[in-house]
């Protein structure tokens, strides 16, 4: 069947795991260690530390990722891209047990996690006094700076203030909700293919986010159970 849930239709990016600002820091530039050995104080290198937080973040260890950031509200702002990112995977599950793995790439989870992986395998960093970048080729994938000696992540601007990060709570809350509805639905086979799925669950987080319960579609109706008297 095709199906649109009710509310607006919003592009909800594929998955708002690392919102990172950029600055145009200039200096030396070098590979950097690996980031196997742990090190994420005084020692460490921003590819390292830059490394630890992406790993943290991908394996769903959202305080560890708060430990790896400079920011204010590091904490709340990990959180909510850790509950975002179990979203989109949950979401990117349903549909490949309905769909097939290939049609799965649509959502774009585990293909975002890889590139972003393969990306810190090839980074370099820049250092200028207390600020530095991580960057493979022209793709920024950290800036950082030093806090108490120590390479930190930096966070988007945005997140440095309580409504950025109620904004983003917001959607992650939303999302959350959003796959809980639409996952079954998909498994139930309630959608034609994994674009109408895609556009239900994006419709779902527009309507949670603006306060509504948005409608699915709803499987067959069953017969009443014979009733003893």
């Amino acid at each position: 069947m095709n199906h649109s849930s009710s509310g607006m239709c919003r592009a909800v990016p594929v998955l708002v795991l690392l919102a990172l600002t950029a600055t145009g820091c200039a200096g030396r530039s070098r590979e950097g260690r690996s980031a196997g050995d742990g090190e994420t104080g005084a020692g460490a290198s921003p590819l390292d530390v830059a490394r630890a937080f992406y790993g943290a973040l991908h394996g769903g260890d959202a305080e560890g990722a708060a430990k790896l950031a400079g920011s204010p509200n590091a904490r709340p702002a990990t959180d909510s891209f850790v509950k975002l990112a179990n979203a989109y995977r949950n979401l990117e599950g349903a549909v490949a047990e309905r769909f097939g793995s290939e049609a799965a790439r649509a959502v774009g989870y585990r293909d975002r996690v890889a590139a972003e992986d393969e990306a810190l395998r090839q980074a370099k960093e820049q250092v200028k006094g207390g600020e530095a970048t991580v960057a493979a080729g022209d793709k920024l994938l950290a800036t950082l700076r030093k806090v108490n000696g120590a390479w930190r992540v930096v966070l988007e601007e945005a997140l440095s203030t309580e409504r950025g990060v109620a904004g983003l709570a917001l959607e992650a809350e939303a999302s959350r909700k959003a796959v809980a509805r639409v996952a079954p639905s998909i498994r139930q086979g309630l959608f034609d293919g994994p674009e109408d799925a895609l556009e239900a669950f994006r419709n779902e987080v527009t309507a949670f986010m603006q306060g509504a319960e948005p409608d699915l579609p709803r499987g067959p109706e069953r017969a009443p159970a014979d009733v003893e008297l």
